[in-house]
C-alpha cells in the first residue's frame, strides 16, 4: 500500500508541487542559506593576511652518463622539494634567522614549532619558462616572509651544491673502478698481440672476408662485455652498500633471510621473463604482491624499535637497482651465449681453414681487441676528467635568476571565491533540508493528498481560523500528568451565515451543498463527523455546518455523543447538564434536555452527566430508539463524535447513520494514522460520504485547493 502510493505521488508530481514546497519550506531555506552565507562572512574575515616573498632559479640539467652512471634518472622537481623539506635544510634556515622574528607571529614559539612552520611557508613552484623554478615563502608578516625567502635560496642553492659534489664523488669513484678494469684488460690484450706478433713472426694481418666479419663481430662483442661485466660489477657493489643499509650484514643474515632473498630473485626473473615475452599484467598481480610480501618481510630483518621507517625513495632505489641488475644480468648471459656462437663459428671455419690463414685471423682479432680496449680507457679518462672539473664548480647547477624583494601588500584571500561557494552551499543545505523535511512530512496538506492516499471525495475545505487573544481555552486533566492540566484552545467563531459572505462562510455553504447532492432522491439526515486523532476542529467544523443547515430552514439538530470529552457546551457557551446521556434513563423528557441556540432553527444537546461506558450507551437497543425519535421530529442530525483512532463510538454509532463524515486537519493529520481510522470505519460497513480538510492555508498562490483559493483571492480584492 506504501509503495503504491509512493508510486502514484511520484507520477503526480510535478513543478507546480515543488514550488508549492519551495514556499511552504521558505524560512528554512531562508535561514539555511544565511546562517552558511553569515558563517563564509565570519569565516573570510577572520582569514589572517599572508604575505609572499619568492626568488627565481634555473636548474641545469644533469649529464646523461652521469645520470647512468649512478643509475638515477633526471632530477625532477620532486628531488627538489625533497631536499626543500629535509630536516636538515629547514634547521640551517632557521639557526640562520633566529628565534626573534618567529616570536613576533606566534609568541613563546619552541624549535620545533618553527621548523614546522618553515616547512609549511616553502614551496617549489614551477614557472612559464623550462628549467626555471620560483621558490615561495608565505608568512604572516612581510618580514619574516622576506627573512625565510631570503635565506633559503643562498642554504638551498648550497645543500644542491654538497649532493651534486656527492654524486659527483661517487661517480667518479665508479669510473676510477672502471679504469681500473679496463687497464688490465688493455694490458693483457697488448701482451698478446706482441707476444703473438713475435711468435708467427711473418704472418700478416689479412683474413677471408667471412672470416673478418665474425671476428670483428667477435672482438666488437667481447669489448661489450668487458664494459657491461663493469657496468653490472658497479652496480652490483652499489646494491650491496644500499641492502647493507636497509638489510643486515651478509655475516648476520640468516638462513631464512638467504631464503627469501632468493625466492625474490627468482620472482623478478620470472617477471622479467613475461616481460619479455610481451605479456604485460594489468594492475598488480600476483607475482607483484608476492615481491613485496617479500620485500616487507626482509626489511623486518634489519628494523629494531629504535631504528626509523625506511625512507620511499631510498626503497624505490633498492627496487630499481635489483631490478636493473637482473636485467643486466639476463643481457650479459645473452651476450655470453652470442660470443660463444661467434667463436663456434669462427673455430669451424679454422678448421677448415687451418695454418697461415688461422695465424693471420688471430693476429687480426688480437690487434682489434687492443684498439677496442685503447678507445674504451680513453673515454673513460674522459669522463673523470669532466667530473673532477664538475665537483670543483660552485654551481651545481642551480644558480639564482632573482633574489627576493620585501613584499608591500598581502596576497589576495580570493574572497568572491568563498562568497560564491557560500551562496551555493547556502542554498544547497537550504534546498536540502527544505526537502528532505518535506520528505519526512508524513502529513496531509491538500486535497489532491486526501484523494491520493484515502481514496476519499473532498466534500470541502475549510480555511485556517485565526485565534484571538479572547478565544475559549478548556483546561483538562493530562493524560500524561495525572497532576498536570492541558490547555485547549478554541475559537468561539460560530458564524451565524446572516449576511456574511466571508471566504469562510463560503466554504461551510459550499460543504452543506456538496452534501445535498450526495443523495438526491433520498436526503441525508443523520450524520457523524468524527477526525482520527484529537484537535482536528471536527466539533467546530460541526457547529458551523449545524449553523448553515439552519440557515437554509432546516429543522436542525446537533448532538454531542464525544462523551468522553465534550466541547459543544463550552462552544455555545451553555451548560453540560441535562444531555445526552439523560436520554438514557426511564421515560426521559427530550424537551428538557433538548436546547435553544440563538440561531434559529438550531437545537443543541450537549453531552450531560459524566458515564464510564459510553460506547455500551452507544450501541444499545435505546439508542436506536432515541434515534428514531431524532428522525421523527427534525430535518437534519448532527452527531459530534470521539477520534476514530482512539476509542470505537463513532464506529458504533455510524453504523446506525446516513453517512459519516471524517475531518482531517491540513499539516496536521499523519497519513497513515488517517488511512487506518478509514479503513476502521469502512471495516465495520460504515457508508462514509467523504472527507472535510480543514484549516488549510490559501494565502498564497501554490496551494492545491481548488476553487477556494481564487474565491479567497476574490474576497480580499474586494475588502481593499
Amino acid at each position: 500500500m506504501a509503495s503504491f502510493s509512493l508510486q502514484k505521488l511520484r507520477a503526480s508530481t510535478g513543478i507546480k508541487d515543488y514550488l508549492a514546497v519551495i514556499f511552504r519550506r521558505r524560512w528554512v531555506i531562508v535561514l539555511s542559506f544565511l546562517s552558511v552565507f553569515l558563517t563564509t562572512l565570519y569565516y573570510v574575515y577572520q582569514i589572517e593576511d599572508i604575505y609572499e616573498s619568492y626568488s627565481t632559479l634555473v636548474i641545469e640539467e644533469q649529464s646523461a652518463y652521469v645520470n647512468q652512471m649512478m643509475n638515477v634518472n633526471t632530477r625532477t622537481l620532486s628531488f627538489y622539494e625533497g631536499i626543500l623539506a629535509s630536516r636538515t635544510f629547514m634547521e640551517n634556515v632557521f639557526d640562520s634567522i633566529g628565534i626573534g622574528p618567529f616570536e613576533k607571529v606566534v609568541p613563546k614559539i619552541t624549535r620545533d614549532q618553527a621548523l614546522r612552520y618553515i616547512q609549511s611557508s616553502l614551496t617549489l613552484r614551477k614557472t612559464t619558462f623550462t628549467s626555471f623554478l620560483n621558490l615561495v615563502s608565505r608568512a604572516q608578516s612581510r618580514e619574516l616572509a622576506f627573512q625565510i625567502a631570503s635565506k633559503s635560496t643562498v642554504i638551498f642553492r648550497t645543500r644542491c651544491q654538497e649532493v651534486a659534489s656527492e654524486e659527483s664523488r661517487r661517480a667518479l669513484y665508479e669510473i676510477e673502478n672502471q679504469l681500473q678494469l679496463i687497464r688490465k684488460n688493455l694490458e693483457q690484450a697488448e701482451h698478446d698481440y706482441r707476444s703473438f706478433s713475435e711468435k708467427t713472426g711473418q704472418i700478416q694481418e689479412g683474413t677471408t672476408p667471412e672470416l673478418k666479419t665474425l671476428q670483428d663481430a667477435y672482438a666488437n662483442g667481447l669489448a661489450q662485455l668487458g664494459l657491461k661485466q663493469a657496468d653490472l660489477n658497479a652496480e652490483k657493489k652499489q646494491l650491496a652498500n644500499l641492502e647493507g643499509k636497509i638489510t643486515p650484514a651478509s655475516t648476520q643474515r640468516s638462513p631464512q633471510y638467504n631464503q627469501l632473498r632468493a625466492k625474490l630473485s627468482e620472482l623478478e626473473k620470472e617477471k622479467l621473463r613475461l616481460e619479455g615475452l610481451g605479456i604485460r599484467l594489468a594492475g598488480v598481480s600476483t607475482v607483484d604482491r608476492e615481491i613485496q610480501e617479500i620485500e616487507n618481510k626482509l626489511l623486518e630483518f634489519k628494523q629494531t624499535p629504535s631504528s626509523t621507517t625506511i625512507d620511499p625513495a631510498t626503497m624505490r632505489q633498492w627496487q630499481e637497482l635489483r631490478k636493473s641488475v637482473l636485467t643486466k644480468e639476463g643481457e650479459l648471459e645473452l651476450f655470453r651465449r652470442r660470443l660463444e656462437s661467434y667463436e663456434k663459428a669462427i673455430n669451424s671455419y679454422k678448421k677448415g681453414n687451418p695454418d697461415i690463414l688461422t695465424q693471420s685471423l688471430e693476429l687480426l682479432r688480437l690487434k682489434r681487441s687492443k684498439e677496442i680496449y685503447e678507445n674504451i680507457y680513453t673515454i673513460l679518462l674522459e669522463k673523470a676528467e669532466e667530473e673532477r672539473i664538475k665537483s670543483a664548480s660552485s654551481s651545481a647547477g642551480v644558480k639564482i635568476v632573482d633574489l627576493p624583494v620585501m613584499p608591500r601588500d598581502p596576497i589576495s584571500k580570493n574572497e568572491t571565491r568563498f562568497y560564491i561557494l557560500g551562496i551555493f552551499l547556502g542554498l544547497v543545505l537550504g534546498f536540502g533540508l527544505a526537502f528532505l523535511i518535506e520528505f519526512n512530512d508524513t502529513t496531509i496538506k491538500s486535497n489532491d493528498d486526501v484523494e491520493r492516499y484515502l481514496e476519499l471525495p473532498v466534500m470541502g475545505t475549510i480555511p485556517h481560523i485565526t485565534y484571538k487573544k479572547n478565544e475559549l481555552e478548556i483546561r483538562r486533566r493530562s493524560s500524561k500528568n495525572k497532576k498536570g492540566m492541558s490547555v485547549l484552545q478554541y475559537p468561539r467563531q460560530v458564524f451565524r451565515f446572516d449576511g456574511d459572505d466571508s471566504v469562510i462562510t463560503e466554504s461551510y455553504r459550499s460543504l452543506r451543498t456538496n452534501l445535498s447532492f450526495v443523495s438526491p432522491d433520498k436526503p441525508l439526515q443523520a450524520i457523524v463527523l468524527t477526525s482520527a486523532g484529537p484537535s482536528e476542529g471536527k466539533s467546530l467544523t460541526i457547529s458551523n455546518l449545524a449553523m448553515a443547515y439552519a440557515q437554509m430552514g432546516k429543522k436542525t439538530l446537533l448532538v454531542d455523543t464525544d462523551l468522553r470529552r465534550p466541547v459543544l457546551h463550552h462552544i455555545f457557551n451553555t451548560k453540560r447538564e441535562p444531555g445526552f446521556t439523560d436520554l438514557f434513563m426511564e421515560n426521559p423528557d427530550y424537551d428538557r434536555v433538548t436546547k435553544r441556540t440563538q440561531k434559529e432553527n438550531l437545537f443543541l444537546i450537549t453531552a450531560g452527566m459524566f458515564t464510564p461506558n459510553p460506547a455500551e450507551l452507544l450501541g444499545s437497543n435505546r439508542m436506536i430508539q432515541i434515534l428514531d425519535y431524532f428522525r421523527s421530529n427534525y430535518d437534519v442530525i448532527f452527531f459530534d463524535t470521539p477520534p476514530v483512532v482512539a476509542v470505537t463510538d463513532a464506529t458504533l454509532l455510524g453504523t446506525k447513520m446516513d453517512g459519516l463524515l471524517i475531518v482531517i486537519k491540513s499539516h496536521h493529520t499523519d497519513r497513515d494514522i488517517a488511512l487506518r481510522a478509514v479503513n476502521t470505519v469502512r471495516n465495520v460497513g460504515v457508508r462514509i460520504l467523504g472527507a472535510v480538510l480543514n484549516d488549510i492555508n490559501l494565502s498564497h498562490r501554490y496551494s492545491s485547493y481548488g476553487y477556494y483559493k481564487y474565491y479567497y483571492h476574490y474576497y480580499k480584492s474586494k475588502k481593499d
